[in-house]
């Protein structure tokens, strides 16, 4: 069969529909995969618990960050987190001192 110059053949357009299914295949598996890994991370949550410390000689509040969080996490974010929960304007603290230092546990 003609159509101008081009002829149009069938065994052109079957190869066509193997390609569409997988291409679309593809796209769903895609979408199924981005939807499985939104439900696990959405199911998670971090609840925050506090505790008091009585601060001694020579702690900081990077030590105590250290030791309540572990080294593997970034202890700045940890010693801010203490510093906004007890209003402190910067770092000094002194012994006697009581702050709260916050204990992630997820649900």
């Amino acid at each position: 069969m003609y159509k101008g110059n081009v002829k149009l053949t069938k065994k052109k357009e079957i190869h066509l529909i193997p390609r569409f299914i997988i291409v679309i295949s593809v796209i769903l598996l895609t979408i199924l995969t981005i939807i499985s890994i939104w439900s696990l991370t959405a199911d998670t949550q971090k609840i925050f618990l506090y505790k008091e410390i009585e601060i001694q000689k020579g702690q900081t509040l990077w030590n105590i960050a250290e030791s309540e969080f572990g080294t593997q996490n970034d202890i700045r974010k940890y010693v801010y987190k203490i510093k906004q929960i007890n209003n402190l304007k910067d770092a000094n603290i002194k012994p006697g001192q009581i702050i709260r230092v916050p204990i992630e546990r997820e649900v």
